[in-house]
């Protein structure tokens, strides 16, 4: 009743838009869409996990960073697997049959790149969970074909989604051991210290429910033109992303606080 109740003064206070106007309102646990973005069932080095079903929209920075870093990792690693995807929300968004958030298009799910003994890439087919050593089984296949994780595609996956802005990246959620596991594959290959910074604090296991051993769940934050019309995030705000995602500039001035502060005041003294 008072969940119900809060939706309804969401719903009532949140400033209505123009006809046709994508926007995420609301947060992830108890918002909804507003025109979403389809997710097409395939494309450039990707396929949905449940093709043909409605739950492929979410907004226009959701969808387009997933297309764009499931495209960078197909040209990293040629001769791959496509990146599995599976939901996002719904039409309008709201109430998910599968999920607790997914409910304002800033929600999806990515199944993790694997592959066989021989560490030759083999589709996601399934939902394979995976432990710390980086080793699973496929249940859907008889007698459990072991799976390896594919570190470096699966760290290819993470270090595009966090190092793009235009993504602005909230919360990878993925299971402890695993993230461990990204951490000492990137700490020995990357070259970038602030892909591996931005790593340590976005990759996450969620403190209750699902621990993400099978899946990673991207979660990207509202826009600056959604904040002023419901849109509403939960959690930190990452530094390298506060001119992405807070208060856009002063109207007619065309500078954001920090940039008319440094006009003002000048350059900061060494």
């Amino acid at each position: 009743m008072k969940v119900a109740l809060a939706l309804a003064l969401v719903v009532a206070c949140a400033p209505s838009l123009p006809p046709g106007t994508r926007a995420s309102r609301g947060d992830t646990a108890d918002g909804w869409l507003e025109h979403g973005q389809a997710l097409p069932d395939r494309g450039p080095g990707f396929e949905r996990a449940r093709p043909g079903e409605s739950t492929r929209f979410g907004t226009t920075r959701l969808v387009t960073a997933l297309e764009r870093a499931a495209t960078t990792v197909a040209r990293s690693h040629p001769g791959g697997a496509p990146l599995r995807i599976g939901d996002l929300s719904g039409p309008r968004g709201g109430r998910h049959p599968r999920h607790g958030s997914h409910r304002s298009g800033r929600d999806a799910d990515l199944l993790f790149y694997a592959t066989d003994l021989e560490g030759r890439p083999v589709p996601a087919r399934g939902w394979v969970a995976f432990d710390r050593e980086g080793v699973g089984v496929a249940p859907a296949e008889p007698g459990g074909s072991p799976r390896l994780f594919d570190d470096a595609r699966n760290w290819q996956l993470v270090r595009t989604l966090l190092l793009d802005d235009a993504a602005a990246v909230q919360w990878l959620f993925v299971s402890r051991g695993l993230k461990a596991r990204l951490l000492r594959w990137a700490a020995r290959h990357e070259g970038s210290r602030e892909a591996l910074f931005r790593a340590s604090w976005v990759l996450h296991q969620p403190s209750r429910g699902n621990p993400h051993a099978d899946h990673f769940h991207v979660r990207v934050f509202c826009t600056r033109e959604g904040l002023a019309t419901g849109c509403q995030d939960r959690g930190p705000r990452w530094p390298w992303l506060r001119e992405a995602v807070e208060k856009p500039a002063l109207p007619g001035s065309g500078l954001s606080d920090a940039a008319l502060l440094r006009a003002l005041l000048g350059p900061p003294r060494s």
